[in-house]
């Protein structure tokens, strides 16, 4: 082979060599870009992913917010109608305790065993008893005789109490008192008898609803 032949065969031989390599780097850059794109999109469906299990937690605890701050308001709703019950209870004892004091033939009974357990509880021998208009018209003219069983001197004040019924006692200088007037009775077992009434209000609620899912 001559000189020329030797010349165009190795040139030939370079040209198909790059050739070869141009098109071993144009499919390691296709493999590469190919392999950054898929790591691309694994990023973005992995991002995607987070974005959407951060969404679904703060989602959650929005949820939870909202349970919670429902459920306060659902309690407090529950406690103020609780305490209605038993105020609404509360408000009818004492509107039918004064009804019993205006109407009750009982009620002079009771009006004498108040005076008479005031009346142990004061030391004084002479006392001095108020009590409401309606009673003071009621009694003034026969005072003597409806407190001689008592064995003490108690005298009627001119002064009214203002109450329902029942009767305040003084010592005569005014420095002992025993205050038996319902209103009284009520304001010293006030605490007491709310607990009775929500506890009789909500042991009965609460029974009928086991009952219900039982």
């Amino acid at each position: 082979m001559n000189d020329d032949a030797q010349i165009s065969a190795l040139e030939e031989a370079i040209i198909q060599r790059a050739r070869e390599l141009a098109e071993e780097h144009v499919n390691q850059g296709k493999m590469t870009r190919s392999r950054i794109m898929q790591d691309a999109r694994d990023k973005v469906q992995l991002m995607e992913k987070k974005e959407l299990l951060l969404a679904k937690e703060n989602a959650e605890r929005e949820y939870q917010r909202l349970v919670q701050a429902s459920e306060l308001h659902l309690q407090s709703e529950l406690d103020r109608n609780r305490w209605g019950m038993v105020q609404s209870v509360m408000d009818s004892v004492v509107r039918q305790t004064a009804e019993f004091a205006e109407h009750s033939t009982d009620y002079e009974a009771v009006l004498f065993k108040l005076l008479d357990n005031g009346a142990k509880e004061l030391k004084p021998s002479k006392l001095v008893a108020e009590l409401n208009h309606r009673d003071h018209q009621t009694y003034v003219d026969s005072w003597d005789d409806f407190t001689a069983p008592l064995g003490k001197e108690i005298l009627l004040s001119d002064v009214n109490c203002d109450c329902s019924g029942g009767v305040r006692l003084l010592s005569t200088d005014g420095s002992m008192m025993i205050d038996n007037t319902f209103d009284g009775i009520f304001a010293r077992n006030n605490e007491k008898l709310m607990r009775i009434i929500f506890e009789r209000l909500f042991s009965q609620v609460h029974s009928i609803g086991g009952a219900g899912h039982g």
